[in-house]
């Protein structure tokens, strides 16, 4: 699972990994044992898929993905799947990625904007509310879930998702924003793939699949209806663009329920990924279903090279 690459004029952020590094993990995986993604979901849908069979996923639509990884998946003869949101083709900017960019790209380091973060969040109305969501019993679980995590990711991640309402998150990094003399305009240059795009990869024998249509952080916790809304359009777009009914897709922030399931099924998405290698449920499995396969995130195949 890969999501942000630096390179060709794309700023290096915590995470984000370089053509060098890309190609350094498909050389440790080796470009033999990486199925093109039809014959991988073909494999699965037989009940055909070895230990050994690797498919490559790409998160979020984002332009870097285009410009530093797809030329070394051309120079090998490799395709994956590309898993996108819908809003941002359809002039409506995402911000959770416009507020990556403001943090990774606008301090000193990532730390100094969790220090000021942290300080604004503790001192709003929320403030109890976020100093209670950050149990250390829950601290130490998601980092053993995402170990590439620092302790401060993870609480910034807990007061986003858990303190703070989406209205009153968006008020706050708003404010910082304009603070830093910045607008969510010119975070946005640059930033994510055009319509264009993913016809190129679609006709090339790349898989253009679901990511939700504005890719809330907790799909979960949004109303049947809410979810429908968010799969039903980003359906219509993708199928649209690439005159192809799309087959797979990859669960937003790692964030679904059973009734998520449901409404996949119905659209007839037949494989859906999740985030970690995580096993999940009362059994413990890695691969609870087929819309609910593990993915091993890149920075953890990094640490390998």
């Amino acid at each position: 699972m890969f999501h942000h690459f630096h390179g060709q004029g794309h700023p290096k952020a915590p995470g984000s990994i370089s053509r060098s590094e890309f190609e350094g993990i498909i050389r440790l995986l080796d470009p033999r044992r990486i199925l093109d993604p039809i014959e991988w979901f073909e494999k699965l849908e037989g009940g055909r898929l070895a230990d050994a069979d690797v498919c490559l996923t790409f998160d979020d639509a984002l332009l870097c993905q285009f410009q530093v990884a797809l030329p070394v998946l051309e120079e090998y003869n490799l395709r994956a799947f590309w898993f996108v949101y819908s809003c941002v083709f359809e002039a409506h900017v995402a911000k959770f990625e416009l507020y990556r960019v403001f943090r990774c790209n606008y301090f000193s380091d990532v730390e100094d904007f969790y220090r000021l973060f942290f300080e604004k969040a503790f001192g709003l109305e929320w403030g109890d509310k976020a100093r209670a969501v950050l149990e250390e019993a829950e601290i130490a679980r998601r980092r053993g879930i995402f170990p590439f995590y620092s302790v401060n990711d993870v609480k910034f991640r807990l007061i986003r998702d858990r303190a703070l309402t989406r209205s009153a998150y968006e008020l706050l990094m708003d404010a910082m924003i304009r603070e830093r003399g910045l607008s969510l305009e010119s975070l946005a240059t640059g930033l994510w793939m055009t319509n264009e795009h993913l016809r190129y990869l679609s006709e090339r024998g790349h898989v253009v699949g679901l990511h939700s249509y504005s890719h809330p952080m907790v799909l979960a916790e949004l109303g049947r209806e809410e979810q429908v809304r968010e799969y039903e359009r980003n359906y219509r777009h993708v199928s649209s663009v690439c005159g192809k009914r799309p087959i797979a897709m990859a669960h937003p922030g790692n964030s679904y329920s059973d009734e998520t399931l449901e409404i996949l099924g119905a659209l007839g998405i037949r494989c859906g990924f999740r985030a970690n290698m995580f096993p999940k449920g009362e059994d413990g499995l890695l691969n609870p279903s087929r819309l609910e396969l593990a993915r091993e995130d890149h920075a953890n195949v990094v640490r390998m090279l």
